[in-house]
């Protein structure tokens, strides 16, 4: 359960590795909203866009995409995938709670791996709601505890290593919730929308050991918050543990890890829901 994240500067590394990763639901999630999506003039809002894995999905289904990301880096990327795509699509930086959008101004909504970084989950998933048009739809990705088949290799490595632990990285418990299908759907729920959907998802990750690395040695996410708190001397203990462990599990040169997230979508209902 981690608190806000800030992904300036890691842009690259984050390409290299963990990008990979978070594409793994892309299909499922936009087959999720594509009901949404039946007007000659609907439009997707990808918030969080990154690297821009969901909004070129979205406009090879030819799709109206606006993407949002906060960071300069994040957005450029974005528009450099969309390039074919670009008169169906905009690429803005803002962030989740404060988007630039009208109030029922789009289709659909999809948040991949961004509710588990804000500061306030409930506040984006409210602002989400407020930019749907009734009928529309919203669709959402969190990392579950056993999602990330990776951080058990990266772990052993800082724990060869001794490295220190990083100081908790949990939200305040007012603004946390659980890290589960039940748990992500209770605060949709209190966004005003209708879940239709809670479940898990799964999908193999390839990476090979150079690009994860790349990510833990750019800083991204808590793993590698955790190697730039090292010292020196053990950040390269931890980079030599890890080669190590890496050539052991690595076949034709690809790490393969089972991975696994929290998958909720919901409707926006045409009248406010009321609780009996």
């Amino acid at each position: 359960m981690t608190s806000a994240c800030t992904w300036s500067n890691v842009s690259e590394g984050y390409r290299r590795s963990f990008a990979t990763l978070c594409a793994g639901p892309v299909p499922t999630l936009l087959d999720h909203v594509a009901p949404a999506m039946e007007r000659r003039s609907a439009v997707l809002l990808d918030v969080g866009s990154g690297t821009g894995t969901v909004a070129r999905a979205a406009a090879g289904r030819s799709w109206l995409v606006i993407a949002l990301d906060p960071e300069a880096d994040m957005a450029s990327m974005t528009r450099d995938a969309l390039n074919a795509s670009a008169e169906a699509a905009r690429v803005v930086r803002a962030a989740l709670p404060n988007l630039p959008v009208t109030s029922a101004g789009v289709d659909a909504v999809v948040a991949n791996f961004v509710v588990n970084h804000v500061a306030d989950p409930r506040a984006a998933l409210a602002e989400a709601a407020r930019v749907l048009r009734p009928g529309g739809r919203l669709a959402v990705t969190i990392w579950t505890r056993a999602g990330a088949g990776w951080a058990d290799l990266v772990g052993a490595a800082f724990e060869a290593a001794d490295a220190t632990s990083p100081p908790s990285a949990q939200l305040p418990e007012h603004l946390d919730f659980e890290r589960s299908p039940e748990g992500l759907a209770d605060i949709t729920r209190a966004a005003g929308l209708s879940v239709v959907v809670k479940d898990r998802t799964t999908w193999r990750w390839r990476v090979s050991p150079d690009d994860l690395w790349a990510g833990i040695s750019s800083g991204v996410a808590a793993a590698g918050a955790r190697y730039l708190a090292q010292t020196p001397d053990v950040r390269r203990a931890v980079q030599e543990h890890f080669v190590r462990l890496a050539a052991t599990e690595a076949h034709d040169g690809l790490l393969n890890f089972a991975s696994e997230a929290t998958l909720v979508v919901a409707t926006k209902p045409s009248a406010p829901l009321t609780s009996t």
